[in-house]
Order: C-alpha cells, then sequence, then structure tokens
C-alpha cells in the first residue's frame, strides 16, 4: 500500500488532477517517451485546444484505464485523451479530434483516406521497432531501471530491477506475441521506411510533405524513426536512449533521420510533456 500511494503521488495521480478534469478541462493521459503518444501531443499543441497532461505509467496506471474505458479485459494502453463525454484511445482519433479544434491543415479536405493509409503504415513500422528496442532494454540493467519511477527505487530495492524486466517482457507479450523473430521485425521496419523515401521523393515541399503540404501523414510516419534514432527532444534516460537508437539502421536511414529532424524544426514548437 505505501508503495502503490508513493507512486500515486509521484505519477501525478492526485487530488489536483482530479479537480482539474472535474472541472471541465479536457486531459491526455501520456507517455511522455513514447512515439504513440507523441502523434497524440504534437496534432494536440498544433490545435490549440486547452488540455493538461498526466504522464501514465505501464502497468501501476492499468487499472485506471481499464476504468475509464470500460474494459475490463482485453489490450488498453495510452494515449488516452478525455475531453467532456469524449474518451479517445488511438492517437489518430485524438488527431483528428484536434484537427476538429483548430488544426484542420493535418487532414486535408479529401485525402483523409491518404492520411490514414500513411497512419496505418506508420504503426506497422512502430510496431516493429518497438519490438526491437525492447528486446535491446532487456539486455541493458540501467535502461530497466530508467523505466521505474525515482520516487518508487528506493522503495522497491533490488525488486525495481525485475519488475522492470517483467513489465517489459509483458509489453511484447501484449503487443507481439512473435517478439523472438527479431530479423522478420527488421525486415517489416525497413520496408516501411524504405518506401517513406520513396514517396518523399515526390515532394517539393522544403521540408518534403507526403501530401505536398505538412499533414498528420508526416507527423505519424516521423515517428517511426524513434526507434532507429531517437530526436534530441525525446525525454528519456540516457541508457533508455541507446535501446532505442539502432546504429545499422540509423545509418541506411540517416537522410530521413535529417528529414524528421527538420520536420521537427519547421513544424514543432516547444511542448510540455509531464
Amino acid at each position: 500500500m505505501a508503495i502503490g500511494r508513493a507512486f500515486y503521488h509521484a505519477s501525478g495521480r492526485g487530488k489536483g488532477h482530479r479537480a482539474c478534469y472535474e472541472a471541465g478541462m479536457a486531459e491526455l493521459l501520456h507517455i511522455p517517451y513514447s512515439p504513440w503518444s507523441e502523434k497524440a501531443r504534437w496534432a494536440l499543441d498544433l490545435s490549440g485546444l486547452a488540455h493538461t497532461r498526466r504522464r501514465y505509467q505501464p502497468l501501476l496506471g492499468e487499472l485506471e484505464l481499464r476504468v475509464v474505458l470500460r474494459r475490463p479485459v482485453g489490450v488498453v494502453s495510452v494515449p488516452l485523451f478525455r475531453d467532456g463525454a469524449t474518451v479517445l484511445s488511438d492517437s489518430f482519433d485524438i488527431a483528428r479530434h484536434a484537427a476538429q479544434h483548430g488544426a484542420a491543415a493535418l487532414f486535408p479536405k479529401g485525402r483523409e483516406a491518404e492520411v490514414a493509409r500513411y497512419n496505418a503504415l506508420s504503426e506497422r513500422g512502430l510496431a516493429a521497432g518497438r519490438v526491437l528496442a525492447l528486446s535491446r532494454m532487456l539486455a541493458s540493467e540501467q535502461a530497466l531501471l530508467e523505466m521505474v519511477p525515482k520516487a518508487l527505487r528506493k522503495r522497491l530495492g533490488k525488486l525495481a530491477l525485475p519488475i522492470a524486466a517483467f513489465g517489459v517482457r509483458r509489453t511484447l507479450r501484449k503487443y507481439a506475441p512473435n517478439a523472438a523473430a527479431l530479423a522478420e521485425h527488421e525486415r517489416t521496419l525497413n520496408e516501411v521506411l524504405d518506401g517513406l523515401r520513396r514517396d518523399l521523393a515526390a515532394s517539393d515541399a522544403k521540408p518534403a510533405a507526403l501530401l505536398g503540404a505538412f499533414s498528420y501523414a508526416d507527423v505519424a510516419m516521423a515517428q517511426v524513426l524513434a526507434f532507429v534514432s531517437p530526436p534530441a527532444r525525446l525525454p528519456v534516460g540516457k541508457a533508455s536512449r541507446a535501446t532505442f537508437l539502432d546504429k545499422t539502421l540509423a545509418e541506411r536511414h540517416a537522410d530521413l533521420i535529417a528529414w524528421r529532424d527538420a520536420l521537427y524544426e519547421a513544424h514543432r514548437g516547444p511542448t510540455e510533456h509531464a
């Protein structure tokens, strides 16, 4: 119980956050270092839609997530966005909600199907990249410890490492039953990125844009590169950052990493991760 209370306050799940949501302010529950959460944050930031943000802690925060989503069994994940009676638990749906509140350019009229296709492609690449990154994380004790909230590490002591490893293995089982087929996931990631390169070659925009002008298609596809070479602004520990990095793939896709960084420079302002 003491550990549970410590986590509750360390992760920002106190009365202030409940009061803020109950007062009518929209809320994003997210993981700061997750590319899925970054998709949602980017869209929300462009929309200007007023909302608060609260960090989700995998494993420990799952009960709350199931209660909010009314989903006692099956896969639940963040980002989760609540705006009045609206509850959205998918980055793409959150982005579409943002588009209705000031970020319409993310979904160009008449090209919504193309944006959806690129989002699906992004999900395919991210799923493969996640398996590769989490498999590397299991081999790094420091990276695993970085996944445990600082407020809990001292309380857990030697239990922190096995609990973190259990959480990572559970995530792999949750999203990738065939996680052992690392070569297959690497092929998938390369296929997605090679296709991105071909499509960007047709753009005259600076930086290049998949639909001719910046849209959510670019936001979604840029996130795939987080598991190749994470962006400098990614709020993640040094050891965890190293597990997100794949030096071989980063060399092969250096041009796409440069595109991603230029996209951030041109279209991504400062953001709050807390």
